[in-house]
Protein backbone atom coordinates (compact mmCIF):
# COMPACT_ATOMS: atom_id res chain seq x y z
CA UNK A 1 0.00 0.00 0.00
CA UNK A 2 1.38 3.40 -1.27
CA UNK A 3 0.91 6.00 1.41
CA UNK A 4 -0.12 9.59 -0.11
CA UNK A 5 1.53 12.55 0.86
CA UNK A 6 -0.46 15.23 1.98
CA UNK A 7 1.84 18.29 3.46
CA UNK A 8 -0.74 19.71 5.34
CA UNK A 9 -1.56 16.80 7.50
CA UNK A 10 2.09 16.45 7.96
CA UNK A 11 2.38 19.67 9.07
CA UNK A 12 -0.46 18.93 11.40
CA UNK A 13 1.38 15.90 12.53
CA UNK A 14 4.39 18.03 13.44
CA UNK A 15 3.01 20.53 15.52
CA UNK A 16 0.97 18.04 17.10
CA UNK A 17 3.87 16.17 18.40
CA UNK A 18 5.58 19.34 19.29
CA UNK A 19 2.59 20.21 21.52
CA UNK A 20 3.09 16.34 23.19
CA UNK A 21 6.68 16.70 23.63
CA UNK A 22 6.15 20.30 24.86
CA UNK A 23 8.81 21.63 22.60
CA UNK A 24 8.58 25.00 20.85
CA UNK A 25 8.97 24.80 17.52
CA UNK A 26 9.83 27.83 14.61
CA UNK A 27 8.70 27.96 11.33
CA UNK A 28 11.74 27.13 9.61
CA UNK A 29 12.46 23.99 11.79
CA UNK A 30 8.72 23.02 11.16
CA UNK A 31 9.39 22.96 7.01
CA UNK A 32 12.81 20.97 7.65
CA UNK A 33 11.00 18.67 9.69
CA UNK A 34 8.01 18.57 7.27
CA UNK A 35 10.72 17.92 4.42
CA UNK A 36 12.27 15.09 5.85
CA UNK A 37 9.10 13.37 6.91
CA UNK A 38 8.04 13.52 3.41
CA UNK A 39 11.45 12.19 2.46
CA UNK A 40 11.27 9.25 5.07
CA UNK A 41 7.60 8.26 3.64
CA UNK A 42 8.85 8.55 0.11
CA UNK A 43 11.78 6.12 1.19
CA UNK A 44 9.41 3.74 2.38
CA UNK A 45 7.05 4.17 -0.48
CA UNK A 46 10.08 2.99 -2.43
CA UNK A 47 10.52 -0.18 -0.26
CA UNK A 48 6.74 -1.13 -1.12
CA UNK A 49 7.28 -1.33 -4.68
CA UNK A 50 10.59 -3.55 -4.71
CA UNK A 51 9.32 -7.86 -5.51
CA UNK A 52 10.71 -9.35 -3.05
CA UNK A 53 8.78 -13.03 -3.23
CA UNK A 54 11.28 -14.84 -3.94
CA UNK A 55 13.64 -13.54 -1.35
CA UNK A 56 14.12 -15.61 1.97
CA UNK A 57 13.65 -13.90 4.89
CA UNK A 58 17.35 -13.42 7.00
CA UNK A 59 17.36 -13.85 10.42
CA UNK A 60 20.73 -12.70 11.27
CA UNK A 61 23.42 -10.42 8.65
CA UNK A 62 25.82 -13.12 6.93
CA UNK A 63 28.80 -12.24 8.83
CA UNK A 64 29.90 -14.72 11.16
CA UNK A 65 29.27 -12.86 14.50
CA UNK A 66 27.93 -9.56 15.19
CA UNK A 67 30.29 -6.42 15.16
CA UNK A 68 30.23 -4.43 18.59
CA UNK A 69 31.29 -1.30 19.08
CA UNK A 70 33.18 -0.21 22.45
CA UNK A 71 31.22 1.67 24.37
CA UNK A 72 33.21 5.52 24.90
CA UNK A 73 32.23 7.82 27.46
CA UNK A 74 30.90 11.15 25.52
CA UNK A 75 29.94 14.74 26.50
CA UNK A 76 26.24 14.68 27.63
CA UNK A 77 23.99 17.45 27.57
CA UNK A 78 23.95 20.35 29.97
CA UNK A 79 20.73 20.63 31.80
CA UNK A 80 20.95 24.11 30.17
CA UNK A 81 21.03 22.14 26.94
CA UNK A 82 18.64 19.78 27.38
CA UNK A 83 15.53 22.42 28.73
CA UNK A 84 16.41 24.97 26.33
CA UNK A 85 13.27 24.33 23.60
CA UNK A 86 11.09 23.32 26.70
CA UNK A 87 7.97 24.73 27.67
CA UNK A 88 7.76 24.88 31.16
CA UNK A 89 10.29 24.07 34.05
CA UNK A 90 10.62 23.91 37.44
CA UNK A 91 14.44 23.14 39.15
CA UNK A 92 15.28 21.67 36.40
CA UNK A 93 12.70 18.98 35.90
CA UNK A 94 10.10 19.17 32.47
CA UNK A 95 6.69 20.09 33.75
CA UNK A 96 3.99 18.67 32.21
CA UNK A 97 0.29 18.61 31.42
CA UNK A 98 -1.44 17.14 33.95
CA UNK A 99 -2.68 13.49 33.71
CA UNK A 100 -5.93 11.67 35.48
Amino acid sequence: MIVSINIEEVKKWIKRISKLALINIEEREEDELTKDVIKIINFFNKLRELNVDNVEPLFMTPRERPIIREDEVRRGLTEEEALMNVKEKIEGYIKGPKTV
